[in-house]
């Protein structure tokens, strides 16, 4: 099972704390786990569970940001950047979004929550092509210099505040408000979107 991680200063139950660079030693540190098999049937669960492997995607570009270098990791962090990544965004505002815009109340105020992450989606896709180059460069043995490293912290810290909002106050609300029907439709959207 994937183990969350939240930040400590958001509410959520859990007190759990961001994955740190270096927490995770040797050739360990730069693996994201793979997603358990079934876990899709809960979808609010896979949703959390690929936060947690976005956090360690972003402990790994850190890792790089500090001089790390594993360029079998380095291939696979490209691989989940350019695919799961990719595919989780098209997950939450392709269907999670648009669900809670329906089924939440207005005391919710989720819309100004969603647009919020709708904006920051837009910045991960267009940070992630600089990102991509930089890791890509590395993998090549190009120089890698103080905005390389620069565009890699930038893009982890970025990664690490979004998951903050979405695990701390969306999630929170979405396991209020869509119930079993709702989350059904919600797994299998997620795997039609997966065939």
């Amino acid at each position: 099972m994937v183990a969350a991680h939240i930040p400590d200063d958001v509410p959520s139950g859990g007190g759990e704390r961001p994955i740190e660079p270096g927490e995770r030693r040797g050739a360990a540190a730069w693996v994201i786990e793979a997603m358990p098999a079934g876990m899709i049937d809960s979808p609010l669960d896979f949703i959390f569970a690929e936060h947690h492997r976005q956090r360690e995607a972003a402990a790994i570009l850190v890792m790089m940001a500090d001089g790390e270098f594993d360029e079998a990791g380095a291939r696979a962090l490209v691989e989940f950047l350019t695919g799961d990544f990719a595919l989780h965004i098209g997950d939450e505002e392709l269907a999670l979004f648009p669900m809670l815009r329906e089924y939440c109340l207005p005391e919710d105020k989720v819309d100004r929550i969603l647009e919020r992450l709708e904006d920051e989606h837009r910045e991960d896709e267009h940070g992630l092509d600089d990102v991509l180059g930089v890791i890509r460069d590395r993998i090549e043995g190009r120089p890698f210099g103080g905005n390389a490293k620069r565009t890699l912290r930038r893009f982890a810290e970025h990664i690490s505040q979004h998951l903050a909002l979405e695990n701390g106050v969306l999630l929170p609300i979405a396991r209020v408000r869509l119930g079993p029907r709702e989350q059904a439709i919600l797994a299998q959207t997620f795997r039609e979107r997966r065939l």
